[in-house]
């Protein structure tokens, strides 16, 4: 069973599944990457129950194992995160080697690197500074830390406010 709580954010049109009981829906249109990720942040401090890790995944998030390993991708990632506890994690890049999100335990990558295994190789992670936002699990020690992100470059760039955030994770 899930001990999580989960919160979407949607800005193109609201999202209404009501099946799913862990699931808060919020709605707004106006909303760039980083105010939506600042609001999603604001609403999980508030809450009463806090967790050990706060994920946020945008939704074009494809998550598989790069192993033979039968275990859901979702469940092998929160497992790592509980036997390592790093402050900041998150998988590697499509684009770096791997056709979609991929995890052999938890794994990040260096950028310049590439995706720096072959499929055949696993390891339990590699440090790494700079990681792309769309997937990233931030500890309960460390959130309030490296958040929130910056707003004030979004009509320059959306670029720019993860870019603090990975500057605040070097500390």
């Amino acid at each position: 069973a899930c001990d999580c709580e989960v919160m979407v954010l949607s800005f193109k049109q609201p999202c209404n599944d009501a099946s799913l009981q862990h699931i808060k829906y919020i709605f707004n249109s106006s909303t760039s990457w980083a105010a939506g990720r600042n609001l999603l942040y604001k609403l999980a401090m508030q809450k009463e129950k806090k967790f050990l890790y706060y994920i946020f995944v945008d939704d074009d998030v494809d998550l598989e194992m790069r192993t033979k390993d039968t275990t859901n991708p979702w469940r092998a990632f929160e497992k790592s995160l509980l036997l390592y506890e790093p402050a900041v994690a998150a998988p590697p890049q499509p684009e770096r080697g791997c056709s979609s999100w991929c995890l052999s335990a938890l794994y990040s990558y260096r950028k310049g690197l590439g995706c720096p295994l072959k499929a055949d190789e696993i390891t339990d992670f590699i440090p790494t500074v700079h990681y792309d936002a769309a997937f990233e699990a931030l500890h309960r020690r460390a959130v309030s830390h490296v958040m929130p992100h910056l707003t004030q470059y979004d009509e320059i760039s959306w670029w720019f406010a993860h870019r603090s955030v990975e500057m605040k994770s070097e500390i």
